[in-house]
């Protein structure tokens, strides 16, 4: 997911070409290991997933895959090395997909960064550092402007804004927030935010950080008589 290949050379080359060799052959095996991935889910080559997984992230990774593409029948992956260290490196991932339910279909784009941890050539561990994803209505005419911090501050009042960017001839729409907590299920929390109707051009919301670090998810919606556009994310809590 993120950033670029780095090989540190502190002193003089000849005392070290063992170690330069082998981190170079890490970090291109990393970045051959994405390339694979992406590969692998475009074409749906289900059975050569494990391959790229140790067991125990494999069955993490499956079981998320399963659930997803559950719903999402048709994704386009676009997965880059965007820092590719020997061990732990970061993968740069967007996913495009539509969903239809009842007589509506529905747009999907999620952005991600994910952290993985690697051991002879497999996927050990990873982890979603960040994520932002906008679901809309396909024919909607919501065009939304969106004002959101990546990072904040333990214990920190922010604001989230969702601006309608065009003009909705004066039809009523309706829309709400909630915070979500940090788990596998994405349990609502207290912190809920009801929808309700409004005129006033948008979504408006202050949000309180926790007073732990780690990162707080934010889901919102807007909905118009003629679609929705809805919108989560993850943000970063720090000290």
């Amino acid at each position: 997911m993120r950033h670029s290949l780095t090989t540190k050379l502190i002193g003089f080359l000849f005392l070290y070409p063992l170690l330069i060799n082998s981190a170079l052959s890490k970090n291109i095996n990393n970045q051959f290991l994405s390339n694979q991935l992406e590969q692998i889910l475009n074409e749906r080559k289900d059975d050569l997933v494990k391959d790229l997984f140790s067991k125990q992230s494999f069955y993490k990774f499956n079981k998320q895959s399963l659930a997803f593409r559950n719903k999402y029948k048709d994704s386009k992956w676009s997965i880059k090395m965007i820092r590719n260290d020997p061990k732990k490196s970061l993968l740069d991932v967007k996913i495009k997909s539509t969903r239809t339910i009842g007589n509506q279909t529905y747009n999907l784009y999620t952005k991600q960064t994910v952290e993985i941890e690697t051991y002879k050539n497999k996927i050990k561990s990873y982890q979603v550092i960040d994520e932002e994803s906008i679901l809309n209505s396909q024919q909607s005419p919501l065009i939304v402007k969106i004002i959101s911090p990546d990072k904040v501050l333990t214990g920190e009042r922010y604001e989230i804004n969702l601006i309608i960017e065009r003009p909705l001839d004066n039809l009523l729409t309706a829309s709400g927030m909630i915070v979500l907590k940090n788990n596998e299920k994405m349990i609502l929390s207290n912190d809920l935010f009801g929808i309700k109707p409004n005129q006033s051009g948008g979504l408006f919301k202050y949000i309180q950080a926790p007073s732990e670090p780690g990162s707080q998810t934010i889901s919102a919606i807007i909905t118009h008589p003629e679609g929705i556009y809805s919108f989560t994310k993850k943000i970063k809590v720090g000290l």
